[in-house]
């Protein structure tokens, strides 16, 4: 009887198992264990962005909590990004601008923390949200396009692409042509929120100038977005109208700042002088000191906001990210980075019925077995009888 009762707790135990995780969250998801093991912290410490792309089946624009609970499954795994620990880049729906519940969505993802989303539209119309859409295609083997890459960094000023590793549980091959082509680009290898962060501590001011020396003051970052460097450009010119010679830069405790060359396309803070401009990028919060020619008297200084290193952005988001390995494995020594956009995965749905057949099949069987076994065991009368018999 004692094998009967427990058979029958365990069938009890697997059937209860679907409703106790239920009870746990409002969403059914199953974890990407990649996230925090080996790939994870392998692309974060390498400079990618981790967003988020929604929960599984579900529309955020018809329930805009989902935002929140993609936020919090990315924050319970891995930091966004090796400049700050909140996402702030989210992939919205096609068409978001146009549904009624535009508004609400936006509301939802301020409020989330998020500042950038992956549709022009939807941004411009929040007034909230900034926006980075796909304007140069795909990483997709025979959709790839060089073409496509020069004409949006030529017209556009940014190269934005796309790539999802899994399409209807077919693997997606990347161009390895056009991969390698983009990896000997001196473009900016960046991420939608270190450009932003960039972009929002990028107004440096003119705090003094002597005759060949010019103190500039990096001001602290706006709440809510990365400590990254911000970046702009210095020019200048002497008394006799010749531009001003840059010799070095250093942060005013005496820090050297790196100088790069135009093949250093990672964010970062240092200096490349390069035809009479400075490209310089220095970290919020910082005082430096631009040190021109000795026999140079500055004349005139000007400064605007710069990309880095003065180089033309390029993005790619990794799309409805259920498999970080899966999405990252072919571009583990890649110079690119990337924007996983996270997505956890859907659970599997199952057919109830089937386990509970299982489970009944499972008792009757063990209480028919322990029946046979009860009626093959002979009497000690009838090894006594056959011994003697011999």
């Amino acid at each position: 009887m004692r094998v009967e009762i427990s058979a029958l707790f365990g069938v009890i135990l697997i059937l209860s198992a679907p409703i106790i995780s239920a009870s746990e969250s409002s969403y059914s998801f199953d974890d990407d264990g990649w996230l925090t093991q080996l790939a994870g912290p392998e692309r974060l410490a390498l400079g990618d962005e981790f967003g988020c792309h929604g929960m599984p089946e579900v529309n955020p624009l018809e329930d805009s909590g989902s935002v929140d609970a993609c936020v919090s499954y990315l924050n319970e795994r891995i930091a966004a990004s090796k400049w700050g620990e909140n996402p702030l880049t989210f992939g919205v729906p096609d068409n978001s601008a146009e549904h009624p519940n535009s508004d609400n969505l936006t509301n939802a993802l301020y409020s989330a923390g998020i500042r950038v989303v992956d549709d022009l539209e939807f941004g411009d119309q929040s007034e909230k949200l900034n926006s980075f859409e796909v304007n140069a295609g795909t990483l997709e083997k025979g959709i790839a396009s060089i073409d496509s890459i020069l004409s949006s960094a030529n017209d556009e000023e940014i190269v934005v692409l796309s790539w999802i590793a899994e399409m209807e549980d077919l693997n997606v091959r990347r161009d390895r042509d056009v991969v390698s082509w983009i990896e000997e680009q001196s473009f900016w290898f960046t991420t939608p929120g270190e450009l932003v962060s960039s972009k929002s501590s990028g107004n440096i001011s003119l705090v003094n100038y002597n005759d060949s020396t010019v103190t500039v003051e990096q001001p602290n970052q706006i709440t809510g977005l990365w400590e990254t460097p911000g970046n702009s450009l210095i020019s200048g010119v002497d008394m006799g109208g010749q531009d001003l010679e840059v010799i070095s830069v250093t942060y005013t405790n005496g820090t050297e700042l790196e100088e790069f060359d135009s093949m250093d396309r990672h964010l970062s803070d240092g200096w490349r002088y390069e035809n009479g401009s400075l490209h310089l990028s220095l970290i919020p919060g910082t005082n430096a000191i631009i040190q021109y020619n000795r026999n140079q008297s500055i004349s005139d200084i000007q400064i605007s906001n710069n990309t880095f290193n003065g180089l033309v952005p390029f993005i790619v988001y990794g799309e409805h990210v259920t498999d970080l390995f899966e999405w990252s494995s072919g571009f583990q020594n890649s110079s690119i980075r990337f924007t996983w956009l996270v997505e956890p995965r859907p659970v599997i749905q199952m057919d109830w019925v089937l386990p509970i057949i299982a489970g009944f099949v499972g008792l009757i069987t063990i209480v028919q077995m322990r029946r046979l076994i009860q009626s093959d065991n002979p009497s000690p009368e009838l090894y006594r009888n056959l011994f003697e018999s011999e």
